[in-house]
């Protein structure tokens, strides 16, 4: 084998180089999904990476689960990380391994992709009336232009909104009946003029929230503005459990928890060519059911689902999750970006199946529409 410049060094950063390794991997036939690619970054800002046999071992058990893949990510391991001439096949498609070839769609998730602008809304104002713009752009409309001033707008909001939601639970703790036996008997140091209203004090409510979000091909455009209204909530519920599907379901609660979003915007990027082939709601909801539904159903939180509802699966089965999902929620609360078009009407199969179990259906289309929401999860 010859020795090449790695192509680890082209990366820009670690998240970058492990989900490029990751996307060559499944280039190649091996399994390296969200969860095993989240692992593999994990591993390597636990410091492996500075530890070169020990970092082979990790991605080798992360991603082979036989002798012969094993032997396939030692050798693409070599090419990758080590710059050795690799000694397996080229594969679907090398541009890959520099990430010339990825898709449109994955730059969009991260904030960075093109898209046109309507004609009507493609004028350039200034200050107030461009935030305000901004604000009602729809997320399939915005420009790489735009994408950015966007994104702080977002950001800002959102952190206003999570202070907001935390005041206001802050406030409702302070509240409670009065205790009239305490007052009584605290006002006759006063002399019998009760100085002071005591309380009886209130169990501390769990906050509990379940966030399910499509991030399926349908959903590109909206996927990125979405994980960042998703990680402003973590500021208001003690328990958050989330997670992302299309045509199967992956948990990705721990990095939310851990605030490293751009790493898991990185990730979720690399994910889109492998979930753009449609959207398995029920399906999806069925694997929650089966996997994770009596332990995090118990206490009946409110359950939020941020998809378009094109379900390419049965709308029986959906319908059927649905009312299952009902029985054991506190409250459902669907957020639909194609609610916020004209003339849009839920008469898809999946949506419609789906819309009697709903309390609240809403859009989700812009920044303005999920600020809206403010209100609904204050009361959770």
């Amino acid at each position: 084998m010859r020795n090449m410049k790695p192509e680890a060094f082209r990366a820009g950063n670690i998240t970058e180089a492990v989900v490029r390794f990751a996307q060559l991997l499944r280039d190649h036939g091996m399994n390296a999904g969200l969860e095993e690619t989240l692992t593999a970054l994990q591993a390597a800002e636990a410091g492996l990476l500075c530890r070169k046999a020990q970092f082979r071992s990790a991605l080798k058990i992360i991603f082979s689960t036989s002798p012969e893949e094993g032997k396939l990510c030692d050798e693409i391991f070599s090419a990758f990380w080590e710059g050795l001439d690799p000694a397996f096949p080229s594969g679907r498609n090398q541009t890959l391994l520099t990430g010339a070839g990825r898709k449109n769609a994955s730059l969009i998730l991260m904030g960075q992709g093109k898209t046109e602008p309507d004609a009507d809304e493609s004028g350039t104002v200034t200050g107030a009336n461009e935030t305000e713009r901004l604000q009602q752009t729809d997320f399939s409309h915005v420009s790489e232009i735009d994408s950015a001033l966007l994104n702080e707008i977002a950001e800002k909001l959102f952190r206003q909104m999570a202070v907001r939601l935390r005041r206001r639970l802050k406030n409702s703790r302070k509240r409670g009946e009065i205790n009239l036996r305490r007052t009584i008997r605290r006002s006759i140091e006063f002399g019998g003029e009760p100085m002071e209203l005591l309380l009886r004090s209130r169990r501390k409510k769990k906050q509990r929230l379940l966030v399910l979000l499509d991030v399926s091909g349908s959903m590109d455009k909206y996927s990125f503005y979405l994980l960042r209204f998703i990680c402003a909530l973590r500021e208001r519920f003690s328990q958050m459990e989330v997670f992302v599907f299309s045509t199967s379901l992956v948990r990705i609660s721990q990095a939310i928890r851990l605030r490293n979003l751009e790493n898991l915007l990185a990730v979720l990027s690399g994910q889109v060519e492998n979930w753009s082939g449609g959207t398995k709601i029920g399906e999806c909801l069925q694997e929650f059911h089966e996997k994770f539904g009596k332990r995090m159903l118990n206490g009946s939180p409110t359950v939020l689902i941020l998809s378009d509802g094109l379900d390419t699966g049965s709308p029986e089965g959906l319908g059927k999750e649905m009312q299952w999902l009902q029985k054991r929620a506190r409250r459902i609360v669907w957020l639909n970006p194609l609610k916020g078009m004209n003339g849009y009407a839920p008469l898809a199969g999946g949506m419609k199946a789906a819309l009697p179990c709903i309390d609240d259906f809403m859009s989700a289309h812009n920044l303005k529409s999920l600020l809206e929401l403010e209100q609904i999860l204050a009361d959770v």
